[in-house]
């Protein structure tokens, strides 16, 4: 059994708008880009290529799978660490696997603060959603889930790390609470599994400028 702690900031339900074929939360009249759609500048010259290599159709079928994958894993991580019963997901035979095989990394994480909620900062105006807020071997730490078809590359790494350290930040800002540990949990359909822990003062000025660059770029639509 998990253990769950009163969060030190009441949950935010903020609404949200499509813009470009990005995702703005709207906070106090303004609209503050989604984590993910910031850092997608960094890897969208990466996936063009690859769609490129594989056709297009291939593409679209590849990433409408890889999303269900991690939307089944992702309910399932989050129906365990909430003490649910997670017996009814086991139809779901890919996610369910995946899960079994980080199962034991997930035991590692205790004194839950939040789970799937909602974040902002007004400092970075930017926003999300993030996966876990809790202790990771005793560590106050931001913790996020993925699934993967194999272990992820150093590059693709980083780029959870810098969503985690936004979220680090969203947390300190709210809380006043400091998070020095952010940790990557990556199940992957080779039947591997990969751990990565860092720390987020390595990541903020990499985040800052890419935050910078997306706001240039998108001087026009944010309103």
């Amino acid at each position: 059994m998990f253990t769950h702690l009163e969060p030190p900031l009441p949950p935010l339900n903020l609404k949200t708008k499509t813009m470009d074929g990005r995702r703005y939360y709207s906070i106090n009249g303004s609209f503050y880009p989604s984590v993910t759609s910031v850092l997608s500048i960094l890897s969208r010259d990466g996936i063009m290529a690859w769609r490129n290599s594989v056709g297009y159709e291939v593409a679209n079928f590849e990433a409408r799978r890889a999303a269900n994958r991690g939307t089944h894993f992702h309910k399932i991580c989050e129906d365990y660490l909430f003490n649910r019963n997670i017996s009814k997901h086991r139809k779901k035979v890919l996610p369910f696997g995946l899960f079994s095989l980080v199962k034991n990394e997930i035991d590692r994480i205790d004194n839950i603060r939040i789970l799937e909620k909602t974040l902002f900062s007004h400092d970075l105006k930017l926003a999300g959603r993030v996966d876990c807020i809790a202790e990771f071997d005793n560590q106050l730490s931001v913790i996020d889930f993925k699934s993967a078809n194999k272990e992820k590359s150093q590059e693709i790494l980083e780029n959870h790390f810098l969503q985690e350290t936004a979220y680090a930040i969203m947390w300190e800002e709210h809380t006043s609470q400091s998070i020095e540990q952010i940790v990557t949990i990556v199940a992957c359909e080779d039947g591997e599994t990969q751990i990565a822990i860092e720390k987020p003062r390595f990541f903020k000025s990499k985040l800052n400028d890419t935050i910078t660059k997306f706001y240039q770029m998108n001087n026009n639509l944010i309103k």
